[in-house]
C-alpha cells in the first residue's frame, strides 16, 4: 500500500475520501477486533500470537517512528513483541479503524493510536501516531494484516 507511506494523517486522507466503500458489518467487526488483539498480545509481548495476526508475506513498517521494520509473519511477531518489558508494561490504545473496501478479499484502514508505558510509577512517554493498513482474507476465510505503517502524528518536535 505505497499510497499510505509519509508523515501524518495528510498522507491518509485518500482513504477517508473513500469513507462510504465500508465493508459488510460482519467484515468490519472482525477487523475492528483485528486491531483490538493485535493491541493487547503486543503488549502482552506474545509473538507467536502477534505472527498469527499477520499474512505470511506480510511488511510492518514502524520506521518512521524509529521501531524498524519486518517482513514475514515470525519476523513481524518478534519485532512488535520485542519491544515488550515486564518492568515497564506498555499500552496501546487504538481508536476505531476507519475502513474502505478495496476488493472482497482486501480492506484498506487508518486508526489513531495513543501508547505509554509504566515508566518508574507514571506513564512515559505517551506517544501519537497512526496506523495504515492493507487487511487481507486469507484462504481460511479470516481477515489478517497484509500490511502495518505506523506513521507520527505531529511533526518532529526539534531538541
Amino acid at each position: 500500500m505505497t499510497e499510505a507511506t509519509g508523515s501524518g494523517p495528510g498522507d491518509l486522507l485518500h482513504i477517508a475520501a473513500r469513507w462510504t466503500d465500508a465493508p459488510e458489518p460482519s467484515v468490519a467487526q472482525q477487523l475492528g477486533n483485528l486491531v483490538q488483539v493485535y493491541a493487547l498480545y503486543s503488549d502482552a509481548g506474545r509473538p507467536d500470537e502477534v505472527a498469527e495476526l499477520f499474512t505470511a508475506d506480510a511488511l510492518w513498517d514502524g520506521s518512521a517512528l524509529g521501531y524498524g521494520t519486518a517482513e514475514g509473519a515470525e519476523p513481524i511477531g518478534a519485532l512488535v513483541a520485542g519491544h515488550h518489558r515486564p518492568a515497564q508494561p506498555m499500552m496501546h490504545v487504538p481508536g476505531p479503524p476507519l475502513l474502505t473496501t478495496v476488493s472482497d478479499d482486501e480492506v484498506h484502514g487508518v486508526c489513531w493510536c495513543l501508547a505509554t508505558r509504566w515508566t518508574e510509577g507514571t506513564t512515559i512517554p505517551f506517544i501519537h501516531f497512526y496506523y495504515a493498513d492493507v487487511f487481507r482474507r486469507v484462504i481460511s476465510g479470516q481477515w489478517r494484516f497484509a500490511r502495518r505503517e505506523l506513521l507520527p502524528a505531529f511533526p518532529p518536535t526539534p531538541r
